[in-house]
């Protein structure tokens, strides 16, 4: 008869402990794709597969496969468990991508912020993915105009795809700006921070951001240690910010008026 192994307790005990854990982290990576609507402002829309749109409300579950669409002059904000926060401006399509900690930006701008805890944050779109981490940025992406990466506060990186070079490193108070279709890496400009503060992604909602203390104290640092070169303001840098994305585009103007042929005087009947 054979002796019992002396440490079986011990190894039945490691394997409830190994189960448990690889339940917990399966469980705790499904929370995180999931998000809850804090905002609604105007015109928000979720799509779910292929049912129709329906009006988002306050405390609605936002899954993977769901999209959040908003309209004209509409906004939204989405909160998850881990506290990253989305606000979504007018006129955009945002959803959850395939992997974990990984999102899609079909259209539109978003601004979004993450705890340190939270990881590195992919954001995805047509053209471009930046990766993230203890950050406040804001992306926008359009199809027929220019498109921006700004971070406020944290570290990042963007990779064009299908474009040689790169990828571009940013840190706090820096932006790219790149077409729709790049063809090469853009530069990364130093910004001023300030002029972002009253955008309609920032006081456009009844919260104040999560990393607001830590973006002031960046404000007051790039004010007494300004970079060689000094600071651009990111609103003007042939982009679309939230106030005019907020707007359709205005019809062209009429033609003029044909002008009346003057005769000279001496080829006059």
């Amino acid at each position: 008869m054979k002796a019992p192994f002396p440490n079986s307790n011990l190894v039945a005990a490691i394997c409830l402990i190994g189960t448990a854990v690889g339940i917990a982290t399966v469980l705790f990576a499904a929370e995180q794709k999931q998000a809850r609507v804090t905002e609604v402002i105007h015109d928000v829309r979720l799509l779910a597969g292929q049912t129709a749109a329906r009006p988002a409300t306050v405390n609605d579950a936002v899954r993977e496969g769901t999209a959040v669409r908003t309209g004209t002059d509409s906004r939204a904000e989405l909160t998850f468990l881990d506290q990253t926060l989305t606000r979504l401006g007018a006129n955009t399509v945002f959803s959850f991508g395939g992997a974990a900690r990984t999102y899609d930006l079909g259209s539109g701008a978003i601004l979004m912020s993450a705890p340190k805890q939270a990881g590195t944050v992919k954001i995805t779109t047509a053209v471009a993915t930046c990766a993230v981490s203890g950050f406040t940025a804001i992306l926008e992406r359009h199809s027929n105009t220019w498109n921006k990466f700004i971070l406020l506060h944290g570290h990042g990186t963007l990779t064009l795809k299908g474009t040689p070079g790169g990828p571009c490193h940013l840190q706090t108070g820096q932006m790219v700006v790149f077409p729709p279709h790049p063809t090469h890496y853009p530069p990364v400009l130093n910004i001023d921070i300030s002029k972002l503060l009253n955008g309609k992604l920032v006081k456009g909602f009844k919260g104040p951001l999560p990393e607001l203390n830590i973006i002031l104290a960046d404000i007051e640092n790039q004010r007494t240690s300004p970079p060689t070169g000094g600071l651009i303001d990111p609103t003007s840098q042939d982009t679309i910010d939230q106030s005019i994305n907020a707007r359709p585009p205005p019809p062209p103007p009429p033609p003029p008026p044909p002008r009346p042929t003057v005769i000279p005087s001496s080829a006059r009947f």
